[in-house]
């Protein structure tokens, strides 16, 4: 890492600002490095991400903090760029094949050898790639003290042995959100964080990685992390910025019920069901019922669209209910009478303590009553000539043979 300031090419301000940059990059590799990914800071390159195929990337990060021309052609972030991965092909310290190396600053190019490198992306000619490999010669000639020893190293290494170099670098500047908002929102967008979180989620992340960075480097142990290790804090800060509810139910008020909506459920056996308690059809807990049941139906359907819920919990929600209501029956049908006062008297008990209860649901406390109401109205439901789950009616399996 190297970065330049207005008072001094070693400035607080500009190192600082090098090293967050690294964090970020860092975090890009992070993001899209895939299951068995692992991702180094300050090691051998700035940033050093590797993938389970074993593909590696090399990356120098060049930071600036003035107006001052990035990775110009007679600059030592350039040369000593060069140099640092001539210096490794050499020691055969990684494999050329499955690597890419990755020159990335925050500024914006316009025009020289980096700027070039950019445009071609790895898909230079030999024709084009020569012309470089003459340029850098031109330029590396008569070099200043700062950078004569990475120059003379550089330019001492053949055309082809710099080719082949340069086949695999990739030049990313700020025009390809390189840093900064740019670059966070591309790391939002391929994680898909939630709007109203990414910024909180994305700091925690950055916090997370250059605290844990200090620490390692402190003892003296490499700054590496893998793809799982940020996956499990991905997870925790989006749940720290979250207000602990994994979804909001619709409230009942935002769901009006029609009367041609309610007309639809009218024959439906959870219908009959409440009608053989003894009650009325304009009785107000059957038109409650229904509306429970179209408001659930139409709750189940979103949630699992959203993906904040799965077939799978809202089958557990149902188990749930079942064996709430197998508990409440229990109770009451011990101590009720037979005849038929009576066992209409003892459905309705057990139908109002189970109205009175919200279950858990994807292992969340529900809010709105119509989604455990409605739950337990489908499960006293079913297509003719089937048995429903659960009935209220203590002989409810003989009025469904019936019906």
């Amino acid at each position: 890492m190297h970065t330049e300031s207005a008072s001094s090419k070693h400035s607080a301000p500009g190192q600082l600002a090098g090293y967050l940059f690294q964090v970020e990059r860092a975090l890009l590799h992070l993001a899209t490095s895939g299951r068995g990914g692992v991702v180094e800071i300050e090691t051998a390159d700035d940033v050093l991400a590797k993938n389970a195929a074993g593909n590696t990337t090399r990356e120098q990060d060049k930071s600036y903090v003035t107006g001052r021309t990035p990775l110009a052609d007679r600059s030592k972030d350039l040369w000593n760029t060069l140099f640092i991965w001539l210096k490794v092909v050499d020691a055969g310290e990684t494999d050329m094949d499955k690597t890419e190396f990755h020159l990335v600053t925050n500024g914006s190019l316009s025009a020289g050898i980096a700027c070039d490198l950019r445009d071609l992306n790895g898909e230079g000619s030999e024709r084009q790639l020569q012309a470089i490999v003459k340029r850098l010669r031109t330029c590396g000639e008569k070099p200043p003290a700062a950078w004569a020893e990475q120059a003379d190293a550089v330019l001492g290494h053949t055309n082809g042995e710099i080719v082949a170099l340069l086949r695999r670098v990739r030049v990313t500047d700020a025009t390809a959100a390189s840093h900064g908002p740019a670059l966070r929102k591309k790391i939002s967008d391929h994680l898909v964080l939630p709007l109203d979180c990414a910024d909180d989620v994305l700091r925690g992340l950055i916090g997370w990685l250059h605290d844990t960075t200090l620490e390692l480097i402190r003892a003296g142990k490499p700054a590496q992390f893998t793809a799982e290790a940020f996956e499990q804090r991905r997870r925790q800060e989006l749940f720290a910025h979250s207000d602990r509810r994994f979804f909001r139910e619709t409230a009942a008020a935002e769901m009006p019920v029609t009367a041609e909506e309610r007309a639809k459920y009218q024959q439906a056996l959870f219908v009959k069901q409440i009608l053989w308690l003894g009650l009325a059809e304009d009785n107000e807990q059957l038109i409650a019922a229904i509306e429970s049941v179209y408001r659930s139906t139409s709750e189940t359907v979103r949630l699992t669209k959203q993906g904040a819920l799965t077939p799978a919990d809202f089958a557990a929600f149902d188990d749930r209910l079942f064996e709430k209501w197998r508990h409440v029956r229990r109770a009451h049908l011990t101590t009720s009478s037979t005849d038929e006062a009576g066992l209409q008297e003892a459905g309705r008990k057990v139908h109002d303590q189970c109205m009175d209860h919200r279950e858990m649901l994807g292992g969340q406390a529900t809010q709105e009553w119509y989604l455990s109401q409605g739950a337990f109205h489908k499960l006293a439901d079913a297509p003719a000539a089937a048995m429903p789950r659960l009935g209220w009616h203590p002989r409810y399996q003989d009025r469904c043979k019936e019906t």
